[in-house]
């Protein structure tokens, strides 16, 4: 894991490294953290949810190598920690073969923490006294790194399905997961290079978390996550 992650880092440090070399008109860096809601999205009929609650804290490095007297544009890259938070019942969930109930009905609560690895587009609108709206828009990658579900069933299956909190990890949830992410934060009080940011932003995944096995019967399950976040941003140049 160790691994992986200084790689990604490595690569996003030399992605903006070099387009820095090329044409760098500015540089940002912004440190945030905040907190919202999460909820997961399902292929499957018999699943169903509600919203629970999501952290997550990051830097960003936004480059900015096109510019107009009010807009510049340019490229994002960055890291961050997501701490999330789902609630879901699964009706109809099928029991092994042998004595009834032949179903019965699974709720979890569960919690994930992931690093995630964004690039993205980035653009900067100047709106005047010392203002500015920053937005972003891409694709990120999501580590996970571990966590754990409260499952009850109703009705319990002896030996098969107990009601108890259980390890989520790599047999269970994808290593992996891939998604869109978007940006939109406004410079509110600025003195010299140093901003402070509010911010709104929105993860979705598009690939499936959950490992699929050949029982329970396989189902694609994603997550999503909208977060208000306050944020120190500083300009490397200017």
């Amino acid at each position: 894991m160790r691994k992986t992650t200084v790689l990604l880092f490595l690569a996003a440090v030399m992605f903006l490294g070099g387009a820095l070399g090329l044409a760098a008109l500015g540089l940002d860096v912004e440190l945030k953290a905040g907190g919202g809601m999460a909820m997961g999205t399902t292929d499957d009929a018999d699943k169903s949810g509600e919203v629970r609650w999501a952290l997550d804290a990051g830097v960003a490095l936004d480059l900015f190598v096109l510019e107009t007297s009010r807009v510049a544009l340019g490229v994002s890259a960055g890291a961050g920690y997501a701490n999330l938070h789902y609630y879901g019942v699964w009706e109809n969930y099928p029991s092994p073969p042998g004595p009834p109930p032949s179903t019965t009905t699974q709720t979890s609560d569960s919690e994930y923490n992931y690093l995630l690895f964004p690039v993205e587009l980035v653009g900067r609108i100047d709106l005047g006294k010392e203002r500015a709206l920053t937005v972003r828009g891409g694709g990120f990658a999501g580590y996970f790194l571990s966590g754990t579900t409260v499952l009850t069933y109703d009705p319990e299956v002896p030996l098969f399905f107990v009601n108890g909190e259980y390890t989520l990890d790599d047999s269970n949830t994808e290593q992996w997961m891939y998604g869109l992410s978007f940006y939109a934060g406004l410079d509110l009080i600025s003195k010299g290079r140093l901003s402070i940011v509010p911010s709104l932003q929105f993860d979705i995944g598009l690939t499936d978390a959950s490992v699929d096995l050949a029982y329970p019967p396989a189902s694609k399950d994603t997550f999503w996550a909208l977060t208000a976040n306050v944020g120190i941003r500083y300009s490397l140049l200017q």
